[in-house]
């Protein structure tokens, strides 16, 4: 008599889990992280240029921060963001060639006395700002709100929040703030005190007393793309 031994059953591995090297944001979208179980202090006095070092170090991303603690990932923008925020950049920036002060795009940083620190699609500050800022402030962010600020609206931007930045803006002393919507063809206008004005549909936009002889030709440049 032959006694055979069962075979036992051949087990395969598992395949082993397949990791992407990054999970990468939507493009214009954003990310809101709550650090304070980290313990995070956003009003230490170095804080701001760790901020820009981490944006430096995790490009495309950048990072702001909210008065809320909360650090917020910015994935770059789409081509239909950027061509609204090009045109306003390239208009302030002819129009800063031939009268004082100095204009910035969307890479500069501004850090508020609530100790939030953002970066506006465009801002412009006077001469006399400029001319008293630390070497600090000039490799890093810029102490204040910008005198005039923009923001530009993306199809993955919600109104709201928005707004609400707008006003932080306001609060921590800009003198005039756009928030251009190419989105619903509106153009928001703050001004320190005064109640919030919307243009439907506009031509153009003016730089009023804070930025004399600006025009933006809103309708052209941004609504009619």
């Amino acid at each position: 008599m032959v006694t055979t031994t069962p075979k036992e059953p051949t087990v395969e591995a598992p395949e082993a889990p397949h990791y992407e090297p990054s999970m990468p944001m939507a493009s214009g979208s954003e990310l809101r992280l709550n650090l304070k179980a980290l313990g995070v202090d956003g009003s230490a006095p170095d804080f701001g240029a760790r901020l820009c070092q981490l944006s430096r170090d995790n490009e495309p991303y950048d990072f702001q921060f909210s008065a809320q603690g909360e650090l917020i990932v910015m994935a770059p923008s789409g081509a239909l963001s950027n061509f609204g925020e090009n045109a306003i950049n390239i208009e302030l920036g002819l129009w800063d060639r031939n009268n004082p002060g100095a204009h910035f795009s969307q890479t500069v940083a501004f850090r508020l006395p609530s100790h939030a620190q953002y970066m506006p699609d465009a801002a412009w500050i006077t001469q006399e700002r400029f001319d008293n800022l630390t070497e600090f402030e000039l490799r890093n962010t810029i102490n204040g709100a910008p005198d005039f600020v923009v923001e530009v609206r993306s199809r993955s931007d919600r109104l709201t929040p928005q707004l609400a930045n707008m006003a932080e803006w306001m609060e921590a002393g800009a003198r005039l703030g756009w928030l251009l919507d190419p989105i619903d063809r509106r153009v928001y206008i703050f001004r320190p005190e005064l109640e919030l004005e919307i243009l439907e549909n506009p031509a153009m936009v003016y730089g009023e007393d804070v930025l004399p002889g600006f025009v933006f030709e809103v309708g052209r440049l941004m609504f009619e793309q």
